[in-house]
């Protein structure tokens, strides 16, 4: 049973998403597509055009989306959530459970919450990882350089590679690798343009855990919107309920 429990837990996210949680970095301005030719450029000058692309990005003052989650392993799970953000406020609404739209969503608030899936918090950089270059690859919208990637210091969450999309040269795919509380796994995250923004897009793990147990969790991304801002009723908490402790 307690094998189990910690399976759950590392499929609900905790243990992902607490190696996710980076400090968050302050608004920066858009990133722009900057054309490159479809022959191979040299490594030193895509990690140059890979961090400046990074330093240049922008991020909505506020947006809502939608989210997938699946889950497979001793505890099956499937929900839809809609999320509204402002800053570091939150509003998660759980709108489908096992295939089942729930008459009134499930509400949960969290009034201090960085982003965990922020492409800048996530992507290596020459700070914190060294780069060996693996060559160009096709991608969904053209082409990648790939770079396998070493943390310097050992952390619970390591990106292992990064795809570079070959026109914004901002992070496609990143790999990655987590460790502890008795499980181990790896996984992607992709990243994609919506409007004059990078965000996540899909999200995939695979966990090991110590007694054998195998788990897989899956999330999808849609229905980005932008807004200028969110009305503050947005983050109240309804009546009935106390402030979020878990989530996306």
């Amino acid at each position: 049973m307690r094998s189990d429990t910690r399976l759950r837990d590392v499929l609900a996210g905790r243990l992902v998403l607490a190696a996710l949680a980076l400090a968050t970095l302050g608004a920066l301005p858009a990133p722009h597509a900057t054309p490159a030719p479809l022959s191979d450029l040299p490594p030193s000058l895509v990690l140059s055009r890979y961090e400046a692309a990074l330093a240049s990005l922008l991020r909505p003052k506020a947006l809502s989306f939608e989210y997938t989650v699946e889950q497979l392993g001793p505890h099956n799970l499937e929900q839809t959530h809609r999320v509204y953000r402002s800053g570091v406020r939150e509003r998660d609404e759980t709108l489908v459970v096992d295939g089942y739209a729930l008459k009134q969503p499930a509400v949960r608030i969290f009034t201090n919450r960085s982003y965990r899936y922020d492409v800048a918090s996530i992507a290596p950089t020459s700070d914190a990882y060294s780069f060996a270059y693996a060559g160009l690859v096709r991608a969904p919208d053209g082409y990648a350089y790939t770079f396998r990637t070493e943390a310097r210091e050992a952390t619970p969450f390591a990106v292992t590679a990064v795809d570079v999309d070959g026109r914004t040269f901002l992070p496609a795919v990143v790999h990655f690798k987590i460790a502890g509380n008795g499980a181990r796994g790896s996984g992607v995250l992709q990243y994609a343009g919506f409007g004059p923004f990078w965000l996540v897009r899909e999200a995939q793990v695979n966990v090991h855990v110590d007694n054998g147990a195998l788990g897989h969790e899956r999330i999808v991304w849609s229905d980005y919107q932008f807004h200028a801002s969110l009305p503050p009723s947005t983050f109240e908490e309804p009546p009935g309920t106390s402030p979020g402790g878990g989530g996306l």
